[in-house]
């Protein structure tokens, strides 16, 4: 392979070299779930959370839980009857969103797993996981048993350069986009090679469900904390975080008191809010009342904090979630009919959050009205697990290929 060396110059390689860059597209695939990959992760996992330093970062050591072997091998278990059939496509190329720090291991793992050699391109923001997951990464490969490992993961930054994405778009079989939806365009315009496949996660809305009567058995700051890793964890930025509630259930008022009053507590205690985000809520919630549509859903703001701003409307239009906002600001609705949140179940729509309602009825919405959006149904709490299912995509089954091999009867 061919790259012009200025435009290596340009590259800042934190794991890997520019050597296996180049002889990439020689590297062999490997078989999904390849058993020194599997022992690889499970290695990095136990020197990120035998260094105590890590704790401070609590995405950091999620991560590293979830690449243990035992959880791995759990997984593996659904692919059982593909393990012998299924290869890596080639080169990944992945570009990573900048504003989850640690998206870009989870797309990693995914990717290796599947058997492909990864070129991930981090953010171009200096954010200590990476450089922690990276250190671990290039520490591990080291070891002898797993240098072989080596040219199958090369992450990389550079600032926003359209030569080196139209290169490293080039060389790929398949490329990953993470990082909304201009992201996604921006790199529209690099091709790929003819059989080249592409996953993209464009910009996506979540919501949560919660019946307060189901809530008011429950321990009230426990559920505060759960659902502060949902949301405040990340500012809301994780497309999975709901940026709406909706409430069911009799006891609906007393229900919403007393989570919102737990929520805040937490929040005052805990929440370090950039100031930038007073401002962009309050510009949020101008928009939505200056809009054409708002007479028709716009009820009033509530809260006593500006760290939370809570907006209720009595309807729920299409359109309602382009007026989301991040950093605690929430739409709220109130129903006795799970119907009507079929207008936010657009292809926009990723993941479904429940509290006290059973996920099979929000399923069975989302299959009975043919929705295009909502893939995901998991419990408050639960928005932000690592899985490889992601945005309707088997990860592994998305990013390996299959060989097939037909067997007839050799009498004609």
């Amino acid at each position: 392979m061919q790259i012009n060396s200025d435009v290596l110059k340009k590259i800042e390689f934190l794991v890997g070299s520019e050597d296996y860059l180049l002889s990439s597209d020689k590297t062999p695939c490997r078989r999904i779930f390849d058993d020194n990959v599997v022992y690889f992760l499970d290695k990095v996992a136990h020197v990120l959370l035998s260094d105590s330093k890590n704790r401070s970062y609590s995405d950091v050591i999620a991560w590293a839980f979830w690449i243990r072997k035992a959880s791995i091998l759990s997984e593996k278990k659904r692919y059982e009857s593909k393990l012998d059939s299924k290869l890596g496509r080639g080169v990944a190329f992945h570009i990573a969103p900048s504003n989850v720090p640690v998206n870009f291991a989870v797309s990693l793992v995914s990717s290796l797993l599947a058997g492909n050699i990864s070129v991930v391109r981090v953010s171009s923001k200096d954010f200590i996981q990476v450089k922690i997951i990276c250190e671990a990464l290039s520490l591990v490969l080291k070891q002898d048993a797993f240098k072989e490992l080596s040219p199958y993961i090369i992450i990389v930054r550079y600032e926003r350069d359209k030569e080196i994405s139209s290169v490293l778009s080039s060389i790929a079989d398949l490329r990953i986009v993470w990082g909304g939806n201009a992201t996604v365009s921006e790199f529209r315009q690099f091709p790929l090679k003819p059989r080249a496949v592409e996953m993209t996660f464009p910009d996506r809305h979540s919501f949560a469900i919660i019946d307060a009567d189901a809530y008011l058995k429950e321990d009230p700051k426990r559920i505060a904390e759960l659902f502060y890793i949902d949301t405040f964890f990340t500012d809301q930025n994780a497309c999975s975080s709901p940026r709406a509630v909706i409430w069911c259930g009799h006891s609906v008022e007393k229900g919403r008191a007393v989570f919102w009053e737990n929520l805040e507590r937490l929040v005052e205690e805990k929440y370090d809010m950039e100031p930038i985000l007073a401002v962009d809520k309050l510009n949020s919630f101008c928009e939505l009342t200056l809009s054409e549509e708002s007479s028709g859903f716009v009820v009033k703001k509530e809260g006593t904090d500006n760290r939370i701003v809570r907006v209720v409307v009595n309807s729920l239009p299409e359109d309602l979630m382009s007026y989301k906002m991040g950093g605690g600001y929430f739409l709220e609705y109130i129903t006795d009919n799970l119907e009507d949140v079929v207008p936010l179940c657009s292809k926009e729509c990723q993941t479904v959050s429940y509290l006290g309602v059973d996920p099979e009825k929000i399923k069975a919405l989302v299959l009975g009205h043919g929705l295009y959006g909502v893939d995901r149904i998991v419990p408050l709490g639960h928005t932000m697990d690592l899985e490889f299912y992601w945005d309707g995509y088997d990860m592994i089954d998305s990013m390996s290929r299959n060989i097939d091999v037909l067997r007839v009867s050799a009498k004609i």
